[in-house]
């Protein structure tokens, strides 16, 4: 698809809105034309708006569609960044042995909002580096760099592009660079959140990766750990995430899944997962991801993420751990993979919200 960045950006809150109002107006020979010239106006917007390919009613034959319901207006927007003018990076600091954290700050002019993510009650937001070798303050950007500039192919609009650059052997996962709000586990869970952004993976992703050999077939896309095991925040006893996949057809396709992957086990279990080969993975175009969860042990516990408007998971069930401990690292994008270097992630339009904002379980794509 064609990606026209700021048309969406500018797109109204409610597309469906000029039909509920065409839908009040009388039936006089004057309203009928208003009516008629409103319902004409809402289908114009939805041509422009509506993304290459995609049918009247918003689906194509082959993909997964969100699921319709009334929409609902009782989340509250948390946080919301453009990475715009006010926004800066720090410099790389607090180094160990091999790695290093790299500083959101500033408010963003746009939106009002500031790093680090308060309304989470982060005590860091920003890109954390991890290398497979020691590194030096000299020698960090050898490995990763990390920068927030104006996006080419969006006049106005700035992203933040993460870069890992050495990465260790193919099929190891080495050196990688989450953009990470990192929260103490003496805080609390954070039981309901829905996140967005605008991404764009590289042109030669597909090649990037190899399913020939072992654990070279993945690449990160977004995944949250709890933390607070045996008292040390760094450990915990669950992790949802979703990744890229590469099969042995050579086509990419999503990985959604729940594991005990925090710190507090040395072997992994999988407790859940969902792979969808229906809805792309979308290559040198931006797309809008979506994420969603409801952390419970009981059956009413959900994990829920979108790609431009389709469905590619929708787990319900158990995600807690055996301790049950608390989201202590939500990895927003991950520059992450077993595959070749460089490992590239391009983000921009964060936005962090208490719950569904269009609706539950309604997609955000095109609102």
């Amino acid at each position: 698809m064609s990606f026209d960045y700021l048309a969406l950006q500018a797109t109204p809150g409610i597309l469906l809105a000029p039909i509920a109002d065409a839908l009040k107006i009388n039936q006089t020979k004057v309203d009928c034309a208003k009516k008629l010239s409103t319902v004409l106006m809402f289908f114009v917007l939805l041509l422009l708006y509506a993304p290459n390919g995609i049918t009247a009613n918003g689906t194509t034959s082959t993909e997964t569609t969100t699921t319709t319901t009334t929409p609902s207006r009782t989340a509250t927007l948390l946080f919301w960044s453009r990475f715009g003018a006010g926004v800066s990076l720090g410099p790389p600091r607090s180094f160990g042995t091999k790695g290093a954290w790299q500083d959101l700050m500033g408010t963003d002019r746009e939106t009002g909002f500031s790093w680090p993510v308060k309304a989470l009650g982060a005590d860091f937001s920003g890109v954390q580096l991890i290398t497979i070798d020691p590194i030096t303050p000299s020698t960090i950007d050898n490995y990763i760099t990390n920068e927030i500039r104006p996006i080419p192919e969006a006049a106005g609009k700035n992203e933040i592009v993460q870069t890992v650059k050495i990465k260790g052997s193919l099929g190891q996962a080495g050196s990688q660079a989450p953009l990470l709000i990192k929260r103490p586990w003496t805080i609390g869970d954070i039981d309901d959140l829905y996140i967005t952004y605008w991404f764009k993976y590289p042109e030669d992703l597909t090649s990037k990766l190899d399913s020939g050999v072992s654990s070279a077939n993945w690449r990160t896309q977004f995944s949250l750990k709890t933390g607070g095991y045996k008292n040390n925040a760094g450990d915990g006893d669950y992790r949802m995430s979703v990744s890229v996949m590469e099969g042995t057809d050579g086509k990419l396709y999503w990985l959604t899944k729940g594991d005990n992957l925090g710190g507090a086990f040395s072997t992994r279990v999988d407790y859940w997962r969902e792979e969808n080969r229906v809805v792309p993975v979308p290559v040198d175009q931006w797309f809008r991801f979506e994420v969603y969860w409801h952390r419970s042990a009981d059956v009413d516990g959900r994990f829920w993420a979108a790609v431009n408007g389709k469905v590619i998971a929708d787990y319900r069930g158990p995600n807690m751990g055996d301790y049950g401990l608390p989201i202590t690292r939500i990895f927003v994008n991950d520059s992450y993979s077993g595959g070749y270097a460089p490992v590239e992630s391009r983000t921009t339009g964060l936005e962090i919200w208490s719950g569904f904002p269009c609706g539950e379980g309604v997609s955000c794509y095109l609102k």
